[in-house]
């Protein structure tokens, strides 16, 4: 694939292959990750041996971004070998005041179902993105514990408008920053 995957993207796909959802995908996940690489493709001739070789390339590849020498493949590694879009949220958090164009962007951006709110996979990719501007690693445990602040900011799960414009207020950014720093320390 050429395009870059937007976060949202990324994060469907990271909940599709991650079945037991511990943050990590397994040889047996990552395999699963490739086969279904190939089909996308229309590459029905190829063989499973072919399939085999590409995984093992591939699986070297993620060997070079193991960082952590684990032999799982982490949000962060992952996203650092497919190609993921730059940062949305790198042009909007930090501004003076966000403003309903700004939220507009942001809902069009993240809610990939175009039902005017972001929740689920979508809500992981904002929250995540919101972690990298902040300098983190793409890592779950971060999101999860960013998911549990803004359950704690507007009260639920899913957000509209009038929650992204509060999420992305100075003070808010700053609570979020502080869950994410506890996780990480």
């Amino acid at each position: 694939r050429n395009k870059e995957l937007t976060s949202t993207e990324f994060m469907q796909v990271w909940f599709h292959y991650d079945n037991d959802e511990n943050g990590y995908l397994e040889y047996t996940e990552f395999c699963q990750f490739m086969k279904d690489l190939f089909l996308k493709k229309d590459c029905s001739n190829i063989t499973p041996k072919e399939i085999e070789k590409y995984t093992t390339d591939m699986i070297n590849i993620m060997e070079t971004h193991d960082e952590n020498d684990d032999g799982k493949f982490e949000m962060s590694e992952l996203s650092n070998v497919l190609k993921l879009e730059e940062n949305f949220l790198n042009k909007i958090v930090g501004q003076k005041c966000v403003t309903d164009k700004h939220v507009k962007k942001i809902l069009s951006h993240y809610n990939s179902n175009a039902d005017d709110t972001i929740e689920g996979p979508e809500l992981y990719a904002f929250i995540g993105d919101i972690s990298r501007h902040l300098g983190l690693k793409l890592k779950l445990s971060v999101i999860q514990a960013g998911l549990s602040r803004v359950k704690e900011i507007v009260g639920t799960e899913t957000i509209d408008t009038a929650s992204i414009k509060s999420l992305l207020t100075e003070d808010n950014i700053k609570q979020l920053h502080q869950s994410f720093s506890e996780i990480t320390e």
